[in-house]
């Protein structure tokens, strides 16, 4: 079942987070990952002040897990870290009948 990785960072360092991306990416991508939106500016509607969102589709749970586990990712989570507040979620897809 699809899993979807949400994340809605407050970015103060730009350029890391743009050096953090271009080396992500390829990571996501090898795990399985597709972007599916990336937004610097969400509409607000209800309860929520986010400031730059995006999420990624996974085949899986595991997927999610194996990326954020690896050693390839690990000074990359540092990275961003540094450069940005986070907040991650992992949400699992519906399964379709």
């Amino acid at each position: 079942m699809s899993a979807y990785l949400v994340v809605d960072l407050d970015i103060h360092d730009p350029e890391a987070i743009a050096d953090y991306r271009s080396k992500a990416l390829p990571l996501v991508a090898k795990a399985g990952g597709r972007l599916i939106a990336l937004d610097d500016a969400p509409l607000e509607l209800e309860g929520w002040q986010a400031t730059n969102m995006l999420i990624i589709e996974f085949l899986d749970m595991d997927a999610i897990r194996g990326l954020f586990a690896s050693p390839e990712y690990a000074p990359l989570a540092r990275q961003r870290q540094t450069a940005a507040g986070s907040r991650i979620i992992a949400l699992r897809g519906v399964q379709e009948h």
